[in-house]
C-alpha cells in the first residue's frame, strides 16, 4: 500500500511511519526540508514541501491509496494560526484531492478538544454534537466538517492526551516530576482520558486498512480516566520521585496566561500557556469513549497509565531528555 503522510516528522507521524514500513508500506512523508526528515526510517520517500502544497496546482502530488493528514498546530501565538493550519490547510487538502486522484480514504487527526469539556463523570460519545471552547477544537471541529463531506471515504479521529517517547509537549510533565514539583488547578482534581502512541498507532493502521465506503468520526482512548492528582502520582512513579502537587487557583494560572502571551508575543517564540491552554486546564473534565472504535474496527487498547508513563520515561531517558 502507498500512503501519503502530513506530519510525519511529528511526534505521532513518527511513530506511524516506523509502523507503516515495518509492515511493508510504501510511504510518502511531506517534510518542510530533508533536514526535518532525518529521522524518518530511510526507507521513506520525502515530498519536500509545507502545507501551501495543497494550494498550488503546479505541484505534483505522488499517486498514493491513502492519505494520513496528522499535521497541524497545538501551541500558537496567535489564534489565527490555529485557524490557518487547523482548518485551512485542511480544507486545501480536501479540495486538492477532490479535484486530482481521490484517494481511497483520507485519514484526518482531529482532538478531543473538537468536542469540547465532557461532565466529570459522563464519557463523549461520538454521537454527542461538538461543543469546543477555544479556537484550536474550533478549528478541529469545522475540519471534520469538511473531510466528512469529501466525495471520497474519510475517518476523522479523535485522540485525547497522547503520551509517549520523544512527546516535546509532555516532557515538561515528567521534568517537572523529577523537580518533585506538580502543579494542578485548584477545586475538583480534572478528570482526563488518555493514549498510549503505541496504541493509537494500531489504531491509525486500522483506519488505514478500512475499504468501507462512507466517512467516520472515532474517539480513540484507553478505557482507564485518570484525574491529575493520579496523574502526578504515576509520573512520580515513571521517574522515581515522590511528587508535591501544588493547586494553583484559576486567577493565578489567568495572570500567568496573560503574562506568557504578552512575553511570547514580543519575543517570538511558541506560547505554551495561551488563552487554549488556560481554557483547557480549567475545564471540569475531557473524558471520552473509544466503544465505537473497539466495535467497529476491533481496536484493542493494551497500555494501561502506568505502563504508558513508564515507557515513555524510558524513552525520554534513552534520548537524553531526563535523568
Amino acid at each position: 500500500m502507498r500512503v501519503l503522510i502530513t506530519g510525519g516528522t511529528g511526534f505521532i507521524g513518527l511513530h506511524v511511519c516506523r509502523a507503516l514500513v515495518a509492515r511493508g508500506d510504501h510511504v510518502v512523508a511531506l517534510a518542510r526540508s530533508k533536514a526535518k526528515a532525518r529521522e524518518l526510517p530511510p526507507e521513506v520517500e520525502v515530498l519536500e514541501g509545507d502545507l501551501s502544497i495543497f494550494r498550488k496546482d503546479e505541484a505534483t502530488l505522488p499517486a498514493v491509496d491513502v492519505v494520513v493528514h496528522l499535521a497541524g498546530v497545538v501551541a500558537a501565538n496567535h489564534p489565527d494560526e490555529y485557524e490557518a493550519i487547523n482548518f485551512g490547510s485542511v480544507k486545501d487538502l480536501v479540495e486538492r484531492l477532490t479535484r486530482t486522484t481521490p484517494p481511497r480514504r483520507l485519514v484526518f487527526a482531529s482532538s478531543l478538544a473538537a468536542a469540547g469539556p465532557s461532565p466529570p463523570d459522563v464519557a463523549h460519545t461520538e454521537s454527542d454534537p461538538p461543543r469546543p471552547i477555544d479556537p484550536y477544537g474550533d478549528a478541529k471541529a469545522r475540519a471534520e466538517v469538511v473531510v466528512g463531506g469529501a466525495p471520497f471515504p474519510t475517518t476523522s479521529f479523535r485522540p485525547p492526551i497522547v503520551l509517549g517517547p520523544g512527546d516535546t509537549a509532555s516532557l515538561t510533565l515528567f521534568k517537572s516530576a523529577q523537580s518533585g514539583i506538580g502543579f494542578r488547578v485548584a477545586g475538583a482534581p480534572q478528570r482526563l482520558s488518555f493514549v498510549d502512541v503505541r496504541d493509537l498507532v494500531s489504531a491509525i493502521l486500522l483506519m488505514i486498512d478500512d475499504t468501507r465506503p462512507g466517512s467516520f468520526v472515532y474517539f480513540a482512548s484507553h478505557p482507564q480516566v485518570m484525574d491529575v492528582k493520579e496523574l502526578w502520582r504515576e509520573l512520580g512513579n515513571a521517574v522515581g520521585r515522590k511528587v508535591l502537587v501544588v493547586p494553583l487557583a484559576k486567577w493565578v494560572l489567568y495572570v500567568a496566561m496573560l503574562v506568557s502571551t504578552f512575553v511570547t508575543r514580543l519575543f517570538r517564540f511558541t506560547n505554551q500557556l495561551d488563552d487554549k491552554q488556560y481554557r483547557q486546564m480549567t475545564a471540569p473534565a475531557f473524558v471520552c469513549s473509544s466503544e465505537r472504535l473497539r466495535t467497529e474496527l476491533g481496536w484493542a487498547p493494551k497500555h494501561d497509565l502506568r505502563d504508558t508513563l513508564t515507557n515513555a520515561a524510558a524513552g525520554y531517558r534513552k534520548l537524553g531528555w531526563i535523568r
